[in-house]
């Protein structure tokens, strides 16, 4: 008994011996992989997009100019309506983004379809107008057309320049030729009366007379002094755009010499040419509706030009006619 209880303590020291070695082992195998793993570089991200053939380009950066010598002098227009527009170099280097490598060795030319899209528009645009309606007026018993009308148009489909800018997107690098078109759309004007707008005021500088409407209706008739042979009064619809109780106005006369009117009292601005409908303190009341003296303004008499001012607000419509 004594001799098999001291050999139970060899066998387990033994035991003790063989499990450690091995857990030893094995702990160190798994330090061994962490470490392994933590030092190992860590993969590639995948991408999360991938470059859209067509709308890049790559080029060695000594021959970049020459490039986009190519691109942008390619021959490309737009037919708007019937009407072709030459776009230019300028416009489709608009088109293009250029960043360099990080050692400057070369380029990528990119293509923003957004920007073509964007400059084709503008081009476009510049053939659309709103129609001019034909106003008739009833100032001495019969109708006259103070404005002749004239139509408008517009663009019949102006989402079909986006899609051929995303189309060209993908060819403008090849240089080979651009070509857009937009169809254009008549926008026909409509015959109206004073009863077309809020408030109206209509100069007639043949007969010297100005008449105030409102919704309509005639409510009030000024004689007034306008523009002078040499200096006459634009003639169209405007509309009253800056409004002052008095100011100082210069300018010159046709043979060259300067006038400076002070206090010129109620100005209401209709066009950027500095012509008012204004009060006029300085010409005799024989002057109103008989003859015109000013520089292109419509001047009536002050008392007038402030029951004119307190009641044509800024935006009323002004018609001028012979």
């Amino acid at each position: 008994m004594t001799l098999l209880h001291s050999h139970s303590w060899v066998v387990f020291a033994l035991l003790f011996l063989l499990v450690g070695s091995t857990g030893i082992e094995v702990a160190g195998k798994y330090w061994s992989a962490h470490v392994v793993n933590a030092i190992k570089p860590a993969a590639a991200p995948q991408s999360s997009s991938r470059a859209i053939a067509g709308l890049n380009l790559t080029v060695p950066s000594s021959q970049l100019q020459t490039e986009l010598h190519t691109i942008t002098s390619q021959p490309a227009t737009l037919t708007v309506g019937t009407q072709a527009v030459p776009i230019s170099a300028d416009t489709i280097h608009s088109w293009l983004q250029i960043t360099a490598s990080a050692d400057k060795s070369q380029d990528y030319i990119h293509i923003s379809p957004g920007n073509i899209t964007a400059s084709l528009n503008q081009l476009a645009n510049q053939f659309t107008a709103a129609p001019t309606n034909q106003v008739t007026v009833n100032e001495t018993g019969a109708n006259q057309v103070v404005v002749a009308g004239q139509n408008g148009a517009t663009l019949s489909d102006p989402g079909s320049l986006k899609i051929q800018a995303q189309q060209a997107a993908k060819t403008v690098m090849d240089a080979k030729g651009l070509q857009f078109n937009t169809p254009l759309q008549t926008v026909p004007f409509q015959a109206v009366t004073p009863a077309a707008f809020g408030k109206l005021l209509v100069a007639n500088v043949t007969t010297k007379r100005l008449y105030a409407y409102q919704s309509g209706q005639l409510v009030n008739t000024f004689l007034t002094t306008a523009g002078a042979p040499a200096t006459p009064t634009p003639l169209g619809e405007f509309h009253i755009w800056e409004k002052l109780t008095s100011q100082t106005m210069t300018g010159f006369n046709p043979n060259g010499t300067k006038y400076v009117q002070p206090n010129v009292p109620w100005i209401n601005y209709f066009d950027h040419s500095g012509d008012a409908v204004h009060g006029n303190y300085w010409r005799p009341a024989s002057v109103f509706g008989n003859v015109n003296t000013s520089h292109g303004c419509v001047s009536v008499p002050v008392d007038q030009g402030e029951w004119i001012y307190d009641w044509a607000p800024i935006g009323t419509t002004v018609i001028t006619h012979a």
